[in-house]
């Protein structure tokens, strides 16, 4: 991740991806940055596949998955409005060095 976000394209991936709460959060963990973006980044996509593997035929844009933190540091998952009222998305992300995976 951290080698996308210092790319040229970098800003152009950054602001696709992700919502701008999302990138204020990352980008105030300081040199920790990527870590938390990585780990934005798994979560969407874990919780785009588990929409999918409900039979889903509409693929959620990843900007439309908003990942928010509790005050305890747990992530919430914020679904766009088609997908509020048919699904219910929890989360757990996790950290290893450099990389992060998700479950949703």
């Amino acid at each position: 991740m951290e080698n996308i976000l210092n790319s040229q394209k970098g800003a152009r991936f950054k602001h696709r991806i992700f919502t701008g709460s999302e990138i204020a959060y990352c980008q105030n963990r300081g040199r920790n940055a990527s870590h938390h973006f990585a780990g934005r980044f798994a979560a969407k996509e874990a919780v785009k596949k588990a929409i999918l593997s409900k039979g889903e035929n509409q693929n959620p844009w990843f900007k439309k998955i908003e990942i928010q933190s509790r005050q305890d540091g747990a992530p919430i998952v914020r679904l766009p409005k088609p997908y509020q009222s048919t699904y219910h998305c929890e989360c757990s992300i996790s950290h290893d060095g450099d990389n992060a995976i998700a479950f949703a």
